[in-house]
C-alpha cells in the first residue's frame, strides 16, 4: 500500500490501524506518533505531514525526510522513502504478540 505524503488522511488511518493496541498512538492534522509502553521493548516513530521522520529503537535513532510511505500488507512495517533516503520501521516481534 503505497502513498504519497499528500495522501495524509489515508496515511493517518493506516498508521493508526497498524499501531492499534500496541502502545500510545497520537494523531493530529500535522503529526502521527507511536510510542511503546513499559514493560515492552522501547521503540517510537513520529511522522509529520511535511515529511519529517523521527524514529528510535534499541541501538539506533533516525531523523530524516520522506515523500512516500509504503505499508506492508500485514501492517507490520512501514517504509519511508525520500530523495536520498529509504528506511523501514518494523514493529518488534514482542509488540506484534499484543495483537493476538
Amino acid at each position: 500500500m503505497e502513498h504519497h505524503i499528500s495522501d495524509w488522511d489515508e496515511i493517518s488511518n493506516l498508521f493508526a490501524e497498524m499501531f492499534q493496541n500496541l502502545g500510545e498512538v497520537e494523531r493530529s492534522t500535522n503529526v502521527l506518533s507511536f510510542s511503546s509502553t513499559k514493560p515492552h521493548v522501547t521503540t517510537a516513530i513520529m511522522l509529520t505531514n511535511d515529511g519529517q521522520l523521527v524514529a528510535s529503537m534499541p541501538l539506533h535513532n533516525i531523523d530524516s525526510r520522506f515523500e512516500r510511505v509504503i505499508f506492508d500488507d500485514s501492517l507490520e512495517s512501514i517504509r519511508l522513502i525520500g530523495p536520498t533516503f529509504d528506511y523501514t520501521f518494523t514493529i518488534p516481534t514482542e509488540l506484534l504478540q499484543l495483537r493476538l
